[in-house]
């Protein structure tokens, strides 16, 4: 097997991406009002992608927050092909390119540890097992159940 990743140019073929790996994961993305942001932004952020013997299996989109910070905005990965090194590949992938543009922390949100949602109890462990840290909660008064976590990994 043939793994490959690369920075996509094409906003379309990012939205297009995003767009079918957000369907096949309904367990992370099923909120309607967040999925078509996520798809608005895929054509406008960076776009890592990964092609697993040529069949584009996953995404990542980076937003550089600043000179020195980017965040993993939003990131999927074919759930045929979960546990197959694919979203680590995208990581080190957006690792390297923002470490290479000057960038020295990368963070990415989530769910707060708390919350027992057993997709995203996998979300953490695989951010926490690429050297990321829980650093911060934030609660937002429009969605009080819904806290996030967000992780910081020092590059």
């Amino acid at each position: 097997m043939r793994l490959l990743v690369y920075l996509e140019p094409d906003p379309g073929r990012k939205r297009e991406l995003q767009q079918q790996l957000t369907a096949l994961l309904p367990a992370w993305f099923g909120q309607e009002a967040s999925n078509t942001k996520y798809a608005q932004q895929a054509e406008v952020l960076e776009g890592y992608v990964a092609e697993l013997d040529g069949v584009r299996r996953g995404l990542l989109l980076l937003k550089k927050s600043s000179p020195r910070s980017a965040e993993i905005y939003w990131m999927g990965v074919d759930p045929s092909f979960h546990r197959s090194g694919i979203g680590r590949a995208l990581v080190e992938a957006a690792l390297a390119a923002a470490r290479s543009s000057g960038v020295v922390y990368m963070f990415v949100a989530t769910l707060h540890p708390n919350d027992p949602y057993e997709p995203y109890q996998r979300t953490r462990q695989f951010y926490q097992a690429m050297g990321f840290e829980y650093v911060l909660e934030e609660q937002f008064p429009t969605d009080p159940d819904n806290v996030v976590a967000y992780f910081l990994k020092h590059l």
